[in-house]
Formats: structure tokens, C-alpha cells, sequence
């Protein structure tokens, strides 16, 4: 089977699961009140991420399955579906009646772990011993908590999503790994079965259960071993560049800058957020933000995986930009929004 045909059919298998739980949603009345630290103005069903999170789930732990648990990619996917399916589950229990933040780290240090330990054969023959000690802190760990601060845009945080499993898809197909091309394929297919539901309005939001998972999941295809390379690794740092930039910057902003604050309770100041209060609106932000992921999909993929060395070059230049764009950016934003009051 095609990795077409396989998106294809997660997206249709998402699609039909997130009308699902968007109708149980409803009757348990799951439902994301407007407020001060929220981006939309009316009551709105959450959760609804749970359909396209069990498809993965189910996908990749089938392949994974039958892969085994001796070969590289069958290991990576069985553990991955093992993290994301611990994720999913403490954050459904949150969606549903809110936890502290403790039972919540601890799954997502445990899934994290998970992850990287289906990675570990892959990543110790490629990568140096520091490198591998740094996945769980420096991307797995923020990976699902940065999807989850930027799922707060109609589209965002899934428009975001699809790129990167898009780009990783073509990547490992270009290379020659049609297996794991089919992994990503099925995440990208999966998230885009959720977006009409999503954008451009928002009849529900993916919630805990979908944007803490879709981290994990994007965290685990940058792990993910491609055939006769180093791996998605520092293709994976480019193409989430984006969120990386926009909500690691604004939680280093909210950590230093004086007087100090709550940084980790709820706000309303990322960049993304910023634009669409100050007249961007919320379909104009995503799409804003979609071309500038899509032109990094590009040069990743002209790129491509047999050149990691380029490959890293081009992320620390990224990143380096980056910085300045964010800044550029908030200024603008700010400007814009103090002409408002």
C-alpha cells in the first residue's frame, strides 16, 4: 500500500472519530468557556483531538506490530504509540476533570523516556552519548507542552503539525524507506481528518488529549530511523521551527522579563496570539505562520537527509533569524495593538 493511500485513509478514519468524540464531547458537556487567556469569544467542545490520537495510535502500533520489536523502526513505532497512548490518557483524564501539573509531568517524563528508548539503537549508532541524554529535555518534553501552548488559533497547532509529518513523509520517501514513510504519512493524514473541524471556525478544540499528544507525536517522527541516514533528527529541528521559536521565546521572555510573573501559569502572549488580537484575526495568523513552515518544508526537503551537515547549518541559521523575526514581530504586534485601545 502507498503512503497516499494510507493517509487517505487516516484521515478518514480521524475525520470519522473525531465526529465521535465531538458528539460525546457535547453530551458530557466538554466544552472551553471564553475567557481572559483565551483567543476564541464563544463556548466551544474540547477533546476532540482523542479521534485523530487513537488513529495513530492504532496505525502505528499495528505496523509496529507487525514489524517486530527486533527490527529498528518496528521498535521505534511500538514504543512511540506506547508514550503517545500514555500522554493521551493522562490528558484526557485532565480534559475531562482537570489534574495538578505533577501527574501530569510525570507522564510526559515517562512517555518521553518510552519514546526514546524505541529510538535508542537508531540514535546511539548516529549521535553522540550527549545527544541522546539531551532528547527527552531538549525536544521530547518540550515538544509536548509547546504544541500545547500554541493550540490556541483556529488551525494552529494542527496546520503546524501536518507540515512537519508531511515533510518528514517526503523526506524518508525521497531516501528510500517506504516504511517509514508510511508512518508519517499516516500522523499527516490523521491531523488533517481533524482540521475541518478545526479551521477556518472551530466547531470543537483537539484539547489536552490532542495538542500534548500531537507533540509527542512530532517528537517521536524526529526519532523516527530512515534507512541509509542519520535519522529525521535535524531535518525534524527545522521544520518546527516555528513553534519552537514562537513558544520557547515567549516562555524565555515571560522568565526573565521584569517585574516577574507566573510564567507557567496561562497567558496570552505569544506572538501568534499578539497578531490575532491586534486585528489579524485567527485565519490570517495560521495562514501567516503555515507559509513560513511550508518554505522551511522546502528547503528541508531540498536539502534532504543525506546532508545533515547542511541540514544543521540551515537550523542554527533559522533559529538565529528567528530570534529577530519573533522580536520584530511582538513590536509590530504591540504597536498595532496599544493604536486599538
Amino acid at each position: 500500500m502507498s503512503a497516499v493511500s494510507l493517509g487517505l485513509l487516516a484521515a478518514l478514519a480521524s475525520m470519522l472519530l473525531t465526529w465521535l468524540v465531538i458528539e460525546y464531547a457535547q453530551r458530557a458537556q466538554m466544552h472551553d468557556a471564553p475567557g481572559a487567556r483565551r483567543m476564541h469569544q464563544r463556548l466551544t467542545v474540547r477533546g476532540a483531538g482523542l479521534g485523530f490520537v487513537v488513529t495513530v495510535i492504532a496505525f502505528w502500533a499495528g505496523f509496529g506490530a507487525a514489524l517486530g520489536f527486533s527490527n529498528s523502526l518496528g521498535r521505534w513505532a511500538l514504543c512511540s504509540a506506547a508514550g503517545v497512548s500514555l500522554v493521551a490518557a493522562i490528558s484526557w483524564i485532565d480534559d475531562r476533570r482537570g489534574l495538578p501539573v505533577w501527574p501530569r509531568l510525570l507522564a510526559h517524563c515517562l512517555a518521553a523516556a518510552c519514546v526514546t528508548f524505541g529510538a535508542l539503537p537508531g540514535l546511539s549508532a548516529n549521535w553522540p552519548l550527549f545527544v541522546v541524554g539531551a532528547v527527552p529535555v531538549l525536544l521530547l518534553l518540550p515538544a509536548i507542552n509547546f504544541w500545547n501552548f500554541v493550540d490556541g488559533v483556529n488551525g494552529f497547532a494542527a496546520t503546524q503539525a501536518i507540515v512537519v509529518c508531511f515533510g518528514l513523509a517526503l523526506l524518508a520517501w525521497f531516501a528510500g524507506d517506504v516504511p517509514a514513510a508510511w508512518f508519517a504519512a499516516v500522523a499527516t493524514g490523521a491531523v488533517g481528518g481533524f482540521l475541518p473541524y478545526n479551521f477556518p471556525k472551530a466547531r470543537a478544540f483537539m484539547g489536552d488529549v490532542g495538542s500534548a499528544s500531537l507533540g509527542l507525536m512530532v517528537g517521536a517522527l524526529a526519532l523516527m530511523p530512515v534507512a541509509g541516514t542519520r535519522g529525521a533528527l535535524p531535518a525534524a529541528l527545522l521544520l518546527i521551527a516555528v513553534v519552537f521559536l514562537d513558544a520557547g521565546l515567549t516562555l524565555l521572555w515571560r522568565m526573565i522579563r521584569r517585574p516577574p510573573r507566573r510564567w507557567y501559569t496561562g497567558h496570552r502572549e505569544h506572538l501568534y496570539q499578539w497578531l490575532t488580537r491586534c486585528g489579524w484575526g485567527h485565519t490570517r495568523t495560521t495562514l501567516t505562520y503555515l507559509m513560513a513552515s511550508v518554505a522551511l518544508a522546502a528547503l528541508v526537503v531540498f536539502i534532504g537527509l543525506q546532508r545533515w551537515d547542511l541540514m544543521l547549518i540551515a537550523t542554527i541559521s533559522t533559529y538565529l533569524v528567528g530570534i529577530v523575526v519573533w522580536r520584530m514581530g511582538r513590536d509590530y504586534a504591540l504597536r498595532h495593538a496599544r493604536r486599538q485601545v
